[in-house]
């Protein structure tokens, strides 16, 4: 086995919240996709980032606009994180959403949080963009469900471990 096929398999035991990444293109279009590659970086200031394969038809509004939101899911919308983690040239066709504080777009039906952010900086890694973002406003639904959680490939749903 190679060096790229074990890094995937060992990846796949890291379990990640499937989140849905934002932005409005140049002409006011929303685009987005499905990732588990979020995370904090700095309490302070708040920074968080996103990874994104730069082959993503969502990296040219990641990059134009200068801001993007990270929708956390609910695990009753999996049927959204399967429509933004596919290749279907709308992803939004049928999905409400509305603008953001930035004039991100926000899946509010989906979503348990959200955060909005202006991109601080763009870092080159192999296939992907590391997009650093600024945290500027978010909020946490006032109805929090369980998360959707991406596991060995599949999608699945919180469950805390009872001591």
């Amino acid at each position: 086995m190679g060096a790229r096929e074990s890094f995937v398999r060992v990846m796949a035991q890291l379990a990640g919240g499937a989140v849905i990444v934002t932005a409005k293109d140049a002409d006011g279009a929303p685009r987005g996709l499905t990732t588990t590659a979020v995370c904090s970086v700095s309490a302070e200031p708040p920074l968080l980032l996103a990874c994104v394969a730069r082959s993503s038809r969502t990296v040219p509004a990641l990059t134009a606009g200068g801001a993007f939101a990270v929708n956390v899911l609910g695990s009753s919308h999996l049927d959204v994180c399967r429509t933004f983690a596919s290749k279907a040239e709308d992803k939004f066709a049928g999905v409400e959403w509305r603008e953001g504080v930035l004039g991100q777009p926000l899946l509010d039906d989906a979503a348990i949080a959200w955060a909005e952010c202006e991109v601080e900086q763009i870092v080159e890694a192999g296939d992907h963009l590391i997009f650093i973002g600024a945290f500027r406003h978010g909020e946490v639904a006032s109805a929090a469900a369980d998360p959707i959680v991406h596991y060995q490939r599949s999608f699945g749903r919180w469950n805390e471990i009872e001591e």
